[in-house]
């Protein structure tokens, strides 16, 4: 437990100092952190899977919303949230994607946090914009409906237990600012599940990974 704890404290601190050096050291950069938009967004995110007696691996949809504001001209900080649903059963001690019949799975509610940092490049003014975003992403599994014998305690302890709920997120997206007051971006993303690296599961790093696509709608002010 204490290595584990070790190794979370250092990968938590790498992702801090990525933050740290993301930002220019010029004493002339002008800062700010002004609001710029809201964005309404949907995603399609393909959850790895790597247990070939469970449910195959699923596509989820994932609604949200997020806030972007401006730090510089290069620089912009956006935090979302976003929530999705599946099922999971549990057995020997692990909690796995369940079909929807499966007589014994619970229903999750998953919450999505992502404070990300965003690269700015404009293409063509500022009526394209190609950004480049990553910073930590948490994916908490709230189970909610339990069907049958569902160990719904278990599931979720489960999640929380080896900071299963720690990602890094890396994503692209490409803004296409149509009016003064609306947009539309079109989102790449992936998160990584980097408690693997302590969690002693010795399963394929892309179980528990996200990756998948999307679009947003975004309201300035």
């Amino acid at each position: 437990m204490a290595g584990n704890a070790k190794t979370a404290t250092f990968v938590v601190g790498v992702v801090l100092c990525l933050f740290t050096f993301s930002f220019p050291q010029s004493a002339h950069a002008a800062w700010e952190f002004k609001r710029e938009s809201f964005e309404f967004f949907y995603d399609v995110l393909w959850l790895g899977n790597s247990d070939t007696d469970s449910a195959p691996s699923p596509l989820l949809g994932v609604v949200g919303i997020g806030v972007r504001f401006t730090l510089s001209d290069t620089f912009s900080f956006q935090p979302e949230l976003g929530l999705y649903g599946m099922e999971y059963f549990y057995r020997d001690g692990k909690a796995y994607p369940a079909e929807i019949e499966y007589k014994d799975a619970v229903g999750v509610i998953g919450i999505l946090i992502d404070p990300l940092l965003y690269y700015r490049y404009p293409l063509r003014g500022e009526t394209l914009v190609l950004n480049g975003g990553f910073g930590p992403a948490f994916s908490f599994k709230v189970p909610l409906v339990p069907h049958g014998d569902a160990p719904t305690q278990e599931v979720g302890s489960y999640f929380l237990s080896s900071g299963r709920y720690l990602y890094l997120e890396l994503r692209g997206t490409l803004d296409w600012t149509i009016t003064r007051a609306l947009g539309l971006s079109v989102r790449l993303r992936t998160l990584l599940p980097i408690y693997h690296l302590w969690d002693g599961e010795g399963v394929p790093f892309y179980d528990q990974l996200f990756i998948g696509a999307g679009i947003g709608l975004r309201i300035k002010g």
